[in-house]
């Protein structure tokens, strides 16, 4: 008979926690970029002093080994400026992580698996303005700043003395730090700069970079993007 103690249930009990979580932000995000994407449509049929209007959807990495998904709508007006709305999710680790920091682990049938590492787990909302500037044919660079709302954890870390306990096949290693999250709101100034070409009428690719300046912590990413919208591919000239 295999038997399991208290210490290891509650690791079971954190993971599926994990796992629901995860399934929430997945759905969370798909909805968000579905309504940009059938809005960036709608608007592009009936608004003829935009040169340029699209949807872009990016991934990429972070400072503080973070990773995150964004989403969001840029229009490109007549005069080359450009209006914009963004959407940021980033997992990265936490400014004050211990340098010493150790995760744990949960052994199964002599398998360690992990236990996940903290996360700021970043939500930022920006709108922003900026210029367009052509480069070629269908290739054109944007930069552009503004204003955050910026939703973030913040991570307290004391060190820990939990001994290890095992189980026969079980058993778990605990982190050698505890924390505690403290879910905080506040405003930043995002700055974005932007490669972009135009392989189809509709739909493009991008890659630029990235940092916002707010007072919990402060990414520098870049990205790579696929936009979806009204990209004003020129036609070659065969004359």
């Amino acid at each position: 008979m295999v038997l399991i103690n208290d210490t290891t249930k509650t690791s079971f009990m954190k993971q599926t926690y994990t796992c629901r979580k995860t399934n929430k932000k997945i759905f969370h995000a798909f909805s968000i970029l579905l309504f940009i994407l059938l809005s960036t449509a709608s608007i592009a049929q009936e608004t003829p002093g935009v040169q340029k209007l699209y949807a872009d959807f990016g991934v990429g990495g972070t400072s503080k080994k973070g990773e995150f998904a964004s989403a969001g709508v840029q229009a490109v007006w007549k005069n080359n400026w450009v209006t914009a709305f963004s959407f940021h999710s980033i997992n990265m680790e936490p400014k004050n992580l211990p340098a010493n920091y150790h995760p744990g682990y949960t052994i199964i049938f002599f398998i360690p698996i992990p236990d996940q590492m903290p996360s700021a787990d970043m939500r930022i909302y920006s709108l922003m303005a900026g210029k367009h500037l052509k480069a070629g044919r269908n290739t054109w660079f944007i930069t552009n700043a503004g204003l955050s709302l910026v939703n973030a954890n913040e991570l307290q870390f004391t060190r820990s003395s939990i001994d290890p306990s095992w189980n026969w096949f079980f058993g778990e290693e605990p982190s050698n730090y505890t924390y505690t999250k403290q879910k905080k709101t506040t405003f930043g100034a995002m700055l974005n700069a932007d490669f972009n070409w135009a392989f189809a009428s509709f739909a493009g690719l991008g890659a630029g970079v990235f940092t916002n300046f707010n007072s919990i912590q402060s990414p520098v990413g870049y990205h790579i993007k696929l936009l979806i919208g009204k990209t004003n591919r020129e036609k070659r000239n065969r004359s």
